[in-house]
């Protein structure tokens, strides 16, 4: 079938199943940085894996993208993007940096990093188990920071063309306490099989 047709009822449930994804991700960044966050998913769409790059940044901005694999009864891999800037402050806040703090990714910088992806990515897969009812085993994440086509290149070393249609889910992320706001772009890229079995089972 052609992914770019899905009906709007089949996206409204990837979408929900990332809003108890982000719910729960909320509740332990939360606890592990000891204020307040609320995470939300404003927006799930399709995208070809060509325009990424364009979604999240300039052509030429440097991004960290967080790459997960996923095995289980469903598989593919996960990415999760913030642009620089973005992920200099989300460490500020994991590290209790005052803000504009940190300027460089040293490795506990990257460590930072990978541990709120590893939260991020695992509430939504955790979610996404839970509702579909099926066994998904996440990987050790991997960090990359470059421009952003670089990283979505890093992303789809061994990807066929016929992978190039991904969710992308909009992630927003507010600290009320400080008055915050950051946003992120996970994007799920099940292989054909996982993603026809989401969708038989979206269809319902």
């Amino acid at each position: 079938m052609d992914f770019r047709e899905l009906k709007d009822y089949q996206l409204d449930g990837i979408k929900e199943i990332s809003n108890i994804g982000g719910g729960h991700s909320a509740t332990v960044l939360s606890q592990l940085i000891n204020r307040r966050v609320m995470v939300s998913v404003p927006k799930v769409h399709l995208v070809s894996s060509e325009d990424i790059p364009r979604i999240i940044s300039e052509e030429d901005e440097i991004v960290t993208g967080v790459l997960l694999k996923f095995l289980g009864d469903l598989t593919g891999r996960t990415l999760l993007i913030f642009p620089r800037e973005q992920s200099l402050l989300l460490v500020d806040m994991m590290m209790g940096r005052k803000e504009g703090t940190t300027s460089v990714f040293t490795d506990i910088e990257q460590s930072a990093i990978k541990e709120v992806a590893n939260i991020v990515i695992g509430s939504y897969l955790t979610a996404l188990s839970d509702f579909l009812n099926m066994l998904i085993l996440p990987s050790v994440p991997n960090l990359v920071i470059d421009v952003a086509s670089a990283v979505i290149t890093s992303a789809y070393l061994d990807f066929s063309t016929d992978k190039d249609i991904v969710f992308c889910v909009e992630t927003e992320f507010e600290f009320p306490d400080d008055r915050e706001s950051l946003k992120g772009f996970l994007f799920l890229l099940p292989d054909p099989v996982s993603m026809n079995k989401l969708l038989d089972f979206l269809n319902g």
